[in-house]
């Protein structure tokens, strides 16, 4: 099958802009997490292997959302990832702290960097259009994470204040109120097809996918209305006068 050509949006197709945060903005996805599993293993139990301890953690995420992969329950990051590690540890018999093994998982995401497009790919979006940031994250480590980064949304909404986790489309309607736009006016973007392209698309907003990677399309994911490699690619689809 050939691949969706890249839609062109035309001036007045959105009025309001939403990002999603970690992976989008934010320099942090998946193996980011990976990465901070050694120095939970060195502090407590030196003869525990990350790379076990990590598939293992993944393994109790899955199973504990797979029953609503497509329609997450609401619950606090740190809540769910203490369970995980509860789960892992009673699993390779490790006497371990899984309420602060969440919280230097916490840390992390705190700390994560921006990426260096950002910041001005969100002020010259902004200078158009409304802009948003919606993301599944707890509102503590979130609010860090920008403040360190310098980022500024005049509407920021998270699953933890929303009681609702992407790819449910509650939580984009709940950000659709909030701008006071029908959903279909405004563009969500976002790393991750399953909550970043699935979720707007069902709460009939329009999608961008930052493809970063080359990835392809998972099966059963509506194509996009954009795909762009990078933000500073959606700044010239959005503002074509841009310099």
């Amino acid at each position: 099958m050939a691949r969706q050509p890249t839609k062109r949006l035309r001036p007045g197709d959105v009025k309001a802009v939403v990002f999603d945060a970690y992976g989008t903005v934010i320099d942090f996805t998946e193996p980011d997490f990976a990465a901070a599993l050694p120095a939970i293993c060195a502090d407590r139990w030196p003869h525990a292997a990350a790379h076990d301890l990590w598939r293992r953690f993944l393994r109790a995420s899955y199973l504990m959302r797979a029953e609503h992969h497509r329609d997450p329950v609401y619950q606090r990051y740190d809540e769910a990832w203490a369970r995980q590690f509860e789960r892992v540890f009673k699993q390779l018999r490790l006497d371990g702290d899984a309420w602060r093994a969440s919280l230097l998982f916490k840390a992390a995401l705190a700390d994560a960097p921006a990426f260096a497009e950002s910041r001005p790919a969100i002020e010259a979006i902004g200078r158009h259009y409304k802009v948003g940031l919606l993301s599944n994250a707890d509102d503590d480590f979130l609010t860090s994470c920008l403040q360190r980064n310098g980022l500024r949304f005049k509407h920021v909404l998270t699953s933890e204040n929303a009681r609702a986790i992407k790819p449910n489309p509650e939580i984009f309607l709940t950000m659709a109120r909030r701008l006071r736009l029908p959903p279909e006016e405004i563009l969500y973007v976002g790393d991750n097809p399953i909550p970043d392209v699935l979720g707007p698309s069902r709460a009939g907003m329009r999608a961008a996918w930052v493809n970063r990677n080359g990835y392809r399309k998972p099966r059963g994911i509506p194509f996009p209305d954009v795909r762009v490699k990078s933000l500073s690619e959606l700044v010239a689809m959005l503002v074509p006068d841009v310099e």
